[in-house]
């Protein structure tokens, strides 16, 4: 299959069940995607990932043996709707997998920084709070973002934020 091709003409012909029937039925296909969210071409990118996300919430072993590269993706993209969808996929991965420094440094900047939007940021506190049981010595870090997140003007940020405090005081 020619994923670009389809890639362009998804939101505009394909379902969405579609694709991600075909990757199921297609796995070795997969890699191709993957590819495709390192584009220049920020819809192409932003697609593959999306795609890549809807796969992982129907079948998550078919993405488990791509999450490394995932994660270095996410690591280099310049486009937030890659960001977004590949967050949300390295939130639901197992925490061995999500052990990068350098994946942490980037969710603080990104929960601190109003220029991102607010799934990126959203998902980028998930992430962090994932990994406290783990690393308990990023909870003071954490919630001072936490706590600068919350004079946010976002109800999006805002709310995620004070439940991840509530949380982080029941502990």
């Amino acid at each position: 299959m020619n994923w670009e091709i389809e890639l362009n003409t998804l939101l505009e012909e394909r379902n969405i069940k579609w694709v991600v029937q075909s990757l199921i039925e297609s796995p070795k296909d997969i890699s191709q995607l993957l590819e495709l969210t390192k584009s220049e071409n920020e819809k192409i990118a932003w697609r593959a990932a999306w795609v890549i996300d809807h796969l992982n919430m129907r079948n998550p072993e078919l993405i488990s043996p791509f999450l490394h590269d995932l994660l270095q993706i996410l690591k280099n993209t310049h486009f937030n709707g890659v960001r977004r969808s590949l967050l949300k996929i390295a939130v639901t991965a197992p925490s061995s997998i999500k052990e990068d420094g350098e994946i942490l440094d980037l969710c603080f900047k990104w929960i601190y920084s109003p220029a991102f939007p607010i799934a990126v940021r959203v998902y980028s506190m998930q992430f962090v709070f994932d990994l406290l049981p783990r690393y308990p010595e990023l909870k003071n870090e954490f919630c001072h973002s936490l706590e600068f997140a919350l004079v946010d003007q976002s109800k999006g940020i805002g709310s995620k934020a004070r439940k991840l405090l509530m949380a982080i005081r029941k502990q």
